[in-house]
């Protein structure tokens, strides 16, 4: 199997042994999830020096150490193919940076290895290894003792960068990834080429990879984002981590964005904004379900499901009775086990849950003594009056205490 770098610079000739050219590059038609077909060779010809474009059809044989052409081959094109979903392998890719979907990095190609596949010269690994350099570089004889080894990533899961990062051709792995590692991808990328990436995203997983992107690079993206656009992925965030971004934009856009925003949402962004960061208030999110003491165990399963689609996890139901004062938790296992389904939510209250809960005012080193004094994911946060306000994951946390993580 061959390697683009050993394929370069090779002379071309036709059926006659006539030399027709050098070549200079190699176009494949990407398909996304699959291996990219070649199809078309781009030749320096000898006697013009002109470009020509050869299509792959018309090749014979194709290897590192010569390239000949098909008896009765149609002349090559003197102008290019129509460039739609066309990529050029020296041009686009060697030495560009590509997203490797597997490992969930960002890594620069240091040569291609072309291979049949189902009848059809196709482009099947990219290599990422210093071996790969070498032999680009003309040096691979440097390794005496085999020292190097090949890196290959399988072209299909990978994603290219440059120029072709548009969402019809979006790997559906890397849509797959979780935000948490498509973060890391985008902060990796150059701003233009992140940018680009949470663009080519829904608004739902935009919204999901912007929330995990350190404050830095989060507010240089939205501030590079067209107004509308931002506005439609911040509209998506939870309300504490809206409350995070605007508190890092400047004072003008911060207050444009929170005008635009729907008033339930608004509201309690802005409450949120009130708060200290490193206290309960300014950690907690108002993410959470919540149910009325005399309700049911059916009528909260039910609300339990309505409102799934709007949160990454339920892990607990927050009861509170008529007037909002918190009486204690009941975890979803347990809502889910109890035999009877008419019974009032209330009488399945974790013992002494109603005591173990955060003022808005607490700092952070309570919050921690406190959550781990209880070995709590989750606890809540109550104002003066002991009515709920919000909750404080184990998560906010951490990422208070390692905000580059």
């Amino acid at each position: 199997m061959p390697y683009l770098s050993q394929m370069l610079q090779r002379t071309i000739e036709d059926s006659a042994d006539n030399r027709v050219g050098t070549l200079k590059d190699v176009l494949i038609r990407l398909e996304p999830g699959s291996y990219a077909p070649l199809a078309f060779l781009l030749i320096k010809s000898l006697k013009s020096g002109s470009d020509l474009y050869v299509p792959y059809e018309a090749v014979e044989n194709i290897g590192q150490d010569a390239i000949t052409l098909k008896h009765g081959a149609n002349k090559p094109l003197s102008l290019p193919p129509p460039l739609e979903e066309l990529v050029f392998l020296v041009r686009d890719v060697l030495d560009q940076q590509i997203v490797d979907v597997v490992g969930a990095r960002v890594v620069r190609v240091n040569d291609l290895r072309l291979s049949l596949f189902e009848d059809r010269m196709c482009v099947l690994g990219i290599d990422v290894s210093f071996k790969g350099l070498l032999r680009r570089l003309g040096l691979k004889n440097f390794d005496f003792f085999n020292l190097f080894k090949v890196n290959l990533i399988d072209w299909r899961k990978a994603q290219l960068v440059k120029g072709s990062l548009k969402l019809n051709t979006l790997s559906k792995d890397l849509i797959r990834l979780h935000p948490a590692d498509l973060a890391n991808i985008v902060e990796d990328l150059s701003l233009k080429q992140g940018s680009r990436l949470v663009r080519s995203l829904d608004t739902e997983t935009a919204a999901k990879v912007l929330e995990e992107i350190e404050p830095e690079r989060q507010r240089l993206l939205v501030r590079g984002l067209a107004k509308e656009e931002a506005l439609r992925i911040i509209s998506r965030m939870s309300p504490d981590e809206i409350a995070d971004l605007l508190q890092i934009l400047p004072k003008d856009e911060a207050r444009q964005f929170l005008a635009q925003l729907q008033q339930m949402t608004h509201t309690k962004v802005q409450s949120l904004l009130e708060y200290q960061d490193d206290t309960a208030g300014g950690l907690m999110t108002t993410d959470f379900v919540q149910a009325q003491a005399d309700w049911s165990v059916k009528r909260t399963i039910e609300e339990v499901q309505r409102l799934s689609p709007a949160f990454r996890s339920i892990l607990y139901v927050y009861v509170v009775d008529g007037l909002g004062i918190f009486r204690g938790t009941v975890s979803l296992r347990r809502l889910l086990i109890a035999e009877h389904k008419e019974a009032m939510i209330a009488e399945l209250v974790k013992r002494h849950s109603a005591r173990v809960a955060l003022k808005t005012e607490d700092s952070i080193k309570k919050i921690i003594a406190t959550m781990t004094k209880y070995n709590l994911f989750l606890c809540a946060v109550l104002d003066e009056d002991h009515k709920l306000i919000g909750v404080v994951s184990i998560d906010d946390v951490m990422r208070h205490l390692a905000p580059e993580a």
